[in-house]
């Protein structure tokens, strides 16, 4: 496992730490591998592990009475999930499926904890990152609300962009971008009104799109 130490500090938790400290990670880490459309964990579920993306994606999602689907987020390669179950004991907030195949590395409650009583850098990178994923699942909620579904779309892909994408002086990149479902699924429409909308922002020069990949213009993004 003392492999994955290089990957351990490309992650906001861990990146400050020592060397030692994150060999120490290692040793208390196991390798798991899921496959495309895998369900890591169900909302409801104990939790007991913090998962750290080494590869791959994950989508955090509900889903309402009916089954239709609602995504939370994306977490990609250096991100991590899991972290509250293992704060406050309770069970799952949400569902963790893979996106693509994946590879984490997960460490348990009682290991992770010790980590944090060892180590209080690590209890406030999770302050921060918890702060900024508050943050942002209020300006979703404000989108949610007060955006047209034009807008709503727009601002989704400029903060994967923003998140994953490459930027190159006046536009970003977003290579194997989000499906049409997963648009709908994240901004609260279906994926018929996501069709029609693309087509108005490469009619405006917003984005373009070639297969899976996004070309994002920040600079035109106006509706």
């Amino acid at each position: 496992m003392i492999k994955y130490a290089v990957s351990l500090k490309n992650v906001t938790l861990f990146s400050r730490l020592k060397d030692g400290e994150i060999q120490a990670i290692t040793r208390i880490a196991i390798l798991k591998n899921y496959e495309k459309n895998s369900v890591v964990f169900q909302e409801g579920e104990i939790g007991d592990s913090l998962y750290i993306v080494l590869a791959g994606r994950v989508k955090v999602s509900l889903f309402d009475d009916d089954g239709k689907e609602y995504i939370l987020d994306v977490i990609e390669k250096d991100g991590f999930f899991g972290e509250l179950s293992i704060i406050d004991e309770l069970p799952r907030s949400a569902n963790v499926i893979t996106t693509e195949y994946s590879e984490f590395l997960v460490i348990n409650r009682k290991d992770f904890i010790r980590l944090l009583l060892d180590n209080p850098t690590i209890s406030v990178n999770i302050l921060k990152t918890l702060s900024a994923r508050l943050r942002y699942a209020d300006e979703r909620i404000k989108g949610l609300a007060f955006l047209s579904v034009e807008e709503r779309v727009l601002t989704y892909l400029l903060d994967i962009g923003e998140k994953y994408g490459l930027r190159l002086k006046d536009h970003i990149i977003i290579e194997n971008g989000p499906t049409q479902i997963e648009i709908a699924n994240s901004c609260g429409t279906s994926r018929e009104t996501v069709s029609r909308v693309l087509k108005i922002l490469i009619k405006r020069g917003a984005i373009s799109i070639r297969k899976k990949q996004y070309t994002l213009y920040p600079h035109r993004k106006s509706i």
